[in-house]
């Protein structure tokens, strides 16, 4: 397989062990867990999802975990390292040695540089942090209803995105009204996973009426499950979306006491994609 270009994960049944492993990962979750939850024996899910996703499904449950603690430390500064250590399953001796060996920091120097990316980002941009304080006054709070999406799960660079988002656009067209919305659902934070190996969704949204669709047309639909979400009304260009994804994640949330629902997803709504790159998008992220 080559990592070098972002590929698809097309299998349902894998998508749904992916899936599950996400809702489940801050439990003692376990291979057999997850072939029990597809209805697939040991043997056969383990060898579709190493043929499907290029990794070992013991070593995806085990980096996912490492991942969502690194997000943790970052997002979650009001909690203890030793708290989230044991959130995912690690005594605090462990989990230290264990973070550190797939992320090349201890979890204390981790938890440090969250913040020094958020710094060194808007400086690069030439955004000074007075202006980065004023990004709560492009957030609001909205309660969003459930609806259900086509969706295609991608894995490699977000660089590639624009190249990917024209081809699912034709591809959807003809399930596309006046109403559809376009949506990313952003899984991975290339802060933390390899930033050629990160995982996302493309989604298109649809109603039930229109789903008529012939038996052997290969379409993934899930349900987003609605509530209360924050929404930052970013508009701008691409280059500063990295910056303004650090600071609501490493500093809005902790400043203003927000906490992230883990249960629900983070997603892009794309409002306005102009020729020049110019981009109206709402970062939706759930609250508690």
């Amino acid at each position: 397989m080559d990592n070098t270009e972002n590929y698809e994960i097309r299998s349902a049944v894998i998508n749904k062990a992916i899936n599950y492993i996400f809702d489940h990962i801050d439990e003692e979750i376990t291979v057999d867990d997850v072939a029990h939850y597809c209805s697939y024996s040991r043997y056969h899910l383990t060898r579709m999802f190493k043929e499907e996703t290029d990794e070992a499904l013991y070593q995806f449950i085990k980096r996912i975990r490492l991942e969502r603690s690194a997000w943790c430390l970052k997002v979650e500064k009001e909690k203890s390292i030793t708290e989230i250590g044991e959130k995912y399953g690690y005594s605090s001796s462990n989990f230290a040695t264990a973070f550190k060996k797939h992320l090349n920091l201890s979890p204390g120097d981790f938890r440090k540089t969250s913040e020094q990316m958020v710094e060194a980002s808007s400086f690069s941009h030439g955004v000074t942090l007075d202006a980065l304080d004023d990004a709560g006054k492009l957030i609001t709070i909205e309660n969003l209803d459930s609806f259900t999406v086509i969706y295609e799960r991608k894995k490699g660079n977000y660089h590639q995105l624009p190249q990917e988002w024209c081809r699912f656009i034709e591809k959807y067209e003809y399930l596309a009204t006046e109403e559809t919305l376009y949506m990313e659902c952003t899984i991975d934070d290339p802060t933390i996973t390899d930033e050629d190996h990160c995982m996302y969704d493309l989604c298109q949204t649809v109603s039930p009426e229109q789903l008529v669709l012939k038996k052997n047309e290969h379409i993934l639909l899930q349900n987003f499950q609605g509530g209360k979400y924050a929404a930052y009304h970013f508009r701008g260009f691409p280059q500063f979306l990295f910056m303004v994804y650090q600071e609501i994640f490493c500093r809005w949330l902790s400043k203003t006491g927000n906490q992230l629902d883990e249960r629900r997803p983070i997603f892009d709504i794309y409002r306005l994609v102009g020729e020049d790159g110019y981009m109206e998008i709402d970062i939706c992220f759930p609250l508690k």
